[in-house]
């Protein structure tokens, strides 16, 4: 694992193992699955940029993030507590923005249980989402579910919101009428897009093995023209993000978030049937609960 040029830990059970950063985070490198050659997620060492409080690594994996996006608060992951036992906690200490952040989570069979939080330490009251990354490795498929047609409705049922620098020709991106895809393919210009997702989960197909977020329905309003979904792609990664609600926190509050992984081992090639195929699994499950 490129990755490991940093000290890292991991737990694992009869299905998954997953990778943790012990000097610096919170962060999560490595979701690997038993049997199975490589890492799920992806590997970005290398690619780092100033923000302006130092040097951000982008590291690949999984991190925590505080929307709506503003550099000043993307400072650099310096340090990290770490409590292991049946959960995993990993606590950043107070960065020169006031952020605490905090990643605990899990292994249940092949499913990954995270609890996210965010607390702010400034004086003056802040506004915040959590907001949690997840990159996974590219020559891969996003899915984002939409509610699909429904005839002799009046009333909208589908939110997609579009970034300013994608372009609705871009080949990565297929528009269908119950769900979008976002191929994981490398290109110059990055492609995002996103929206309020009433379903409950994203996906990424990976040819070998399919990768589901779970999240809860919350109730409230959201970053980023009221998105809680978010799929980009650009050279390095197609991620998968969730947003919580927006929040105002007082020097001490904190906004907490919780999702759960999913790793289905098996054939998911890149493909438009492998979509409608998720797709009607996905849903299936969520209603029958």
């Amino acid at each position: 694992m490129a990755s490991s040029q940093l000290p890292f830990a991991s737990i694992e059970n009869e299905f998954l193992r997953v990778d943790y950063l012990t000097t610096t985070g919170p962060r999560i490198i490595g979701l690997h699955t038993k049997g199975m050659e490589g890492n799920l997620f992806a590997e970005t060492p290398d690619v780092h940029w100033p923000v302006p409080h130092g040097e951000f690594y982008l590291r690949g994996g999984h991190r925590l993030w505080k929307a709506p996006e503003d550099s000043f608060y993307n400072c650099p992951e310096e340090g990290v507590t770490v409590i292991a036992g049946e959960s995993v906690i990993l606590r950043s200490p107070v960065d020169v923005s006031g952020l605490e952040k905090e990643i605990e989570f899990r292994l249940d069979g092949n499913c990954v249980h995270l609890s996210h939080r965010i607390t702010w330490h400034g004086e003056t009251p802040l506004e915040l989402a959590p907001w949690t990354i997840t990159q996974l490795r590219l020559n891969s498929m996003g899915i984002l579910p939409l509610e699909g047609v429904a005839g002799g409705a009046s009333a909208p049922n589908r939110s997609i919101v579009i970034w300013p620098y994608t372009s609705l020709k871009d080949e990565r991106l297929e528009l269908h009428d119950d769900f979008i895809l976002v191929q994981g393919i490398p290109g110059d210009v990055p492609l995002k897009i996103g929206g309020l997702n009433t379903h409950g989960w994203l996906a990424c197909a990976l040819g070998n093995a399919l990768f589901v977020k779970r999240f809860a329905i919350e109730e409230g309003v959201f970053p980023d023209m009221n998105s809680n979904v978010e799929v980009y792609v650009k050279d390095v990664c197609i991620e998968l993000e969730l947003l919580g609600s927006l929040r105002m926190l007082k020097k001490g509050d904190s906004a907490v978030m919780s999702e759960t992984w999913e790793v289905h081992v098996g054939e998911f090639p890149v493909t438009f049937e492998t979509a409608r195929q998720v797709c009607r699994q996905l849903s299936n499950l969520s209603t029958n609960g």
